[in-house]
């Protein structure tokens, strides 16, 4: 009687372990969880700053576009601005996953401005008024979309602060000068993600009212100008995407 129960219960215990070997086998896998939203970000590239015409206007203090100069008169006319190129950087952070607040900054950009037609031009040897470093600092607020994958474009909004750094040389203005101004931003671009903390990124922002003042003295002399620029550039930058 004793061997009997001894070959039952050995029969139970193998059809327990056979019946919870099929169980597990029909248990699904457990499927990774995805990876956790990034809290903040870097872009760090490559940028230019390409300017609208300033529309040159005077704000009075002095003359503009049509100046006495002794028994002669000089003209400024079709002020220009070349584009310059700097390196750019931008650092945000991620209030929610898609919404992030975001400074906007980069290496000072050296700012010439020239007057295109200037009849002095051809005895001066030159049409630079004069040349600074000027840089924005903006902040940003930004939507970012993520339902694409690796490619994750976003839009922003804001607002700058442009200084002048340094004033680098004058030209046909002594003393030359930028003046200190605010401006609004918009802002779009893309990052494209090659791994989950790597990518690259493109982005344009555009100034809006844009305003300062230039000014100095012409020709060093003690008559004065001060004239009001509207530039409103555009600024595309390219580079390495930092998310962590």
């Amino acid at each position: 009687m004793t061997g009997a129960i001894r070959i039952w219960a050995a029969a139970l215990i193998a059809a327990l372990a056979i019946t919870r070997a099929d169980a597990a086998d029909l248990t699904p896998p457990l499927e990774a969880l995805p990876p956790p939203p990034p809290i903040f970000y870097v872009h760090v590239g490559a940028l230019g700053i390409f300017y609208s015409p300033p529309d040159a206007q005077s704000t009075g203090g002095g003359f503009l576009k049509s100046i006495p100069v002794g028994a002669a008169t000089a003209t400024l006319n079709n002020v220009a601005i070349p584009p310059s190129y700097t390196l750019g950087l931008e650092a945000g952070y991620f209030i929610t996953p898609n919404i992030a607040i975001a400074l906007s900054a980069g290496v000072p950009p050296l700012i010439h401005i020239k007057a295109t037609v200037f009849n002095f031009a051809g005895a001066l040897g030159t049409d630079r008024l004069g040349s600074a470093r000027v840089g924005p600092l903006a902040g940003l607020l930004q939507y970012h979309f993520t339902n694409f994958g690796a490619f994750q474009p976003y839009l922003g909004a804001g607002a700058a602060y442009v200084i002048q750094f340094a004033n680098t040389s004058d030209g046909i203005l002594s003393n030359f000068s930028i003046d200190p101004t605010f401006t609004f931003v918009l802002q779009g671009g893309f990052d494209y993600m090659l791994t989950q903390n790597w990518g690259v990124f493109v982005d344009a922002k555009k100034a809006i009212y844009l305003n300062p003042n230039f000014q100095g003295n012409l020709l060093n002399t003690n008559i004065h100008i001060k004239t009001l620029g509207k530039i409103d550039p555009w600024v595309a930058s390219a580079g390495i995407t930092f998310k962590y």
